[in-house]
């Protein structure tokens, strides 16, 4: 449930999800009219017609306001699934209060009129909402495999190796044949690289675990909780009993091997 939810990260992907949900809405409540919605209020095919499309366009708007500015307003750039499902059930109460103030009579029984009100919102938004997700997840899982396809036609030593921050912002790029190593260091990453010959150092607010997936490649690995090397710029390799360390093209630094990456490092670096 700590897991980063990385769906809803990009606009575009929010954007895609609100316009999902609103056709979908639109199409499904107007053919199947379920719970017998069309009966609720006597009026004719057309007014009927506007008055079924009312509830999706309702619920986009109201997804419209929770995915942009609100969250702008709460400075929720990112979510855990635990923390986004919470969210989740926020837009959901928020969209059964809209429907009870258009609809319903808030200054009667306002409890009874809640609760039918969330009911019918649960299970509306349901459909709509996993089918948007369904679909951005196959985009984005799309995405990734033409990206990785583009990496692998690229020859290793050629490649810029984009590094983004934790809100995956673009914030510089570095040949793969110039990266020597990237370093935790509190809150940020340290990446360390040749430019013109030089070793430079560049800090970077992201997570180690973050980098090591945004990278991926097989010459790029984890050797350590606080590390991740370029295999291709070992120079040195060190083994005292069970320890390993390593040592990097162009620096004096030396990086220790946890016994939990030994292995693969050992068979990458045969």
């Amino acid at each position: 449930m700590n897991n980063r939810f990385e769906l809803l990260d990009r606009k575009k992907d929010r954007f895609l999800l609100v316009l999902i949900i609103l056709v979908f809405s639109i199409f499904f409540i107007n053919v199947f009219k379920p719970w017998n919605i069309g009966r609720w209020y006597s009026d004719s095919t057309v007014i009927q017609f506007f008055r079924l499309s009312s509830y999706g366009i309702i619920s986009s708007l109201v997804l419209l306001f929770t995915q942009f500015p609100l969250r702008k307003l709460f400075s929720k750039s990112t979510f855990s699934l635990k923390s986004y499902l919470l969210w989740l059930l926020l837009e959901v109460i928020l969209i059964s209060l809209v429907y009870i103030f258009l609809y319903g009579n808030p200054v009667g029984n306002f409890v009874n009129d809640f609760l039918f009100s969330l009911k019918y919102t649960v299970l509306g938004i349901f459909i709509p909402y996993s089918f948007a997700l369904l679909l951005i997840y196959y985009k984005k899982h799309s995405e990734e495999i033409r990206h990785l396809k583009n990496k692998l036609a690229t020859p290793n030593e050629n490649r810029l190796l984009t590094f983004t921050d934790e809100k995956g912002n673009m914030k510089f790029s570095v040949l793969h044949k110039d990266l020597l190593y990237i370093e935790s260091t509190d809150n940020y990453v340290a990446v360390h690289f040749l430019l013109d010959k030089k070793k430079q150092r560049h800090l970077l607010r992201n997570t180690m675990k973050n980098v090591e997936r945004e990278l991926k490649s097989n010459t790029i690995l984890r050797c350590h909780r606080s590390f991740i090397v370029n295999t291709q710029n070992v120079e040195f390799l060190k083994k005292n009993n069970k320890k390993l360390s390593l040592q990097i093209r162009a620096t004096d630094k030396t990086i220790p091997v946890s016994e939990k990456y030994s292995s693969l490092l050992l068979k990458v670096l045969s």
